[in-house]
């Protein structure tokens, strides 16, 4: 006998199957965490030559993307095990996807998208591109995308990575799990990008406002 997890997660697979979602992004949903119908709305964003980096969510959230909000930036509770936050107020939360970068292709290397404040400040508005992508995407996502790439952070309070950090890039209609921080570095390597983290996963590129 499984687990109540497990047999969530065998119900949401029947679902995604029956909505007809392919058996290979079901398959990289286990690894990655998002919502199989996400994976293939990533996949096919990035048809449009776009190279998409994501922070996978824990694993486990992958059953609850659809069933609970994704957890928003003014909640500052860590999801547990499950993939889930309850906050004090009660409220249900699932772990969200954190964008880590956002690339045009068709370039070499690929043309970065900044999707934050401009300058990367913590707060302020957007371009109109970064806007324009982000209600796109958020229009197709059954987890919608909920702040700015962290790499666009400009900060010293920029949160980094951490080591049992794993990523997805999605890119050309493929999707292609990074297992690990290191692996993301090599992936940004690969691709002719800088990796604004240092070995520690502190990040290490410019401030804002700093002379």
């Amino acid at each position: 006998m499984g687990t109540i997890q497990e047999h969530f997660e065998g119900n949401r697979e029947d679902e995604w199957r029956r909505a007809g979602v392919l058996e290979q992004d079901i398959s990289f949903s286990r690894l990655c965490g998002i919502d199989a119908t996400d994976v293939r709305t990533f996949r096919d964003f990035s048809l449009g030559q776009f190279l998409i980096i994501v922070r996978n969510p824990k694993v486990t959230a992958r059953a609850w993307h659809g069933v609970v909000p994704p957890k928003n930036i003014a909640t500052k509770d860590k999801t547990g095990s499950s993939g889930v936050v309850i906050t004090e107020a009660g409220r249900v939360f699932v772990s969200d996807y954190d964008l880590m970068s956002f690339w045009r292709t068709g370039v070499s290397p690929p043309a970065k998208v900044i999707i934050s404040a401009a300058d990367g400040a913590a707060r302020g508005k957007w371009s109109d591109e970064a806007v324009k992508l982000v209600v796109q995407l958020n229009g197709r996502l059954v987890s919608k995308i909920q702040h700015g790439c962290q790499d666009d952070y400009h900060s010293r309070n920029n949160p980094g990575v951490k080591p049992t950090d794993h990523f997805s890039a999605f890119q050309r209609g493929l999707a292609a799990h990074l297992p690990s921080p290191s692996a993301c570095a090599d992936f940004y390597t690969k691709q002719g990008i800088a990796w604004p983290y240092d070995v520690s996963g502190k990040y290490n590129g410019p401030i804002a406002g700093a002379a």
